[in-house]
C-alpha cells in the first residue's frame, strides 16, 4: 500500500484545504484502523483523486490477502 499512500500524502500536502484531500485522508485512516468509510463520498471526487482512492484500495486489498495467506501458512505449519 506504500506507493498509493505516498501519492495521496503528496496530494494532501499540495492541496491541504481541498475536499478531495479530506476524503482521501479519511479513506486511508479508515483502512488503517479497520473502521467504516462511506463509499459514496468517492463519487464526488475528481478523476485523479478517484483513481488515487482506487489505487489505495487495490494495494490495501493485496496487502490483506498476502497477510492472510502468511497467517494461514503459519497456522498450517503449526498443526504438525
Amino acid at each position: 500500500m506504500a506507493n498509493a499512500v505516498k501519492n495521496i500524502a503528496k496530494f494532501i500536502k499540495r492541496n491541504p484545504e481541498s475536499e478531495e484531500a479530506t476524503v482521501l485522508w479519511e479513506l486511508c485512516k479508515a483502512l488503517e484502523s479497520n473502521s467504516a468509510f462511506e463509499l459514496h463520498r468517492l463519487f464526488n471526487l475528481d478523476l485523479k483523486s478517484f483513481e488515487m482512492a482506487m489505487d489505495v484500495l487495490d494495494e490495501w486489498r493485496i496487502d490483506r490477502l498476502i497477510t492472510e495467506r502468511r497467517v494461514q501458512k503459519y497456522l498450517d505449519l503449526s498443526d504438525d
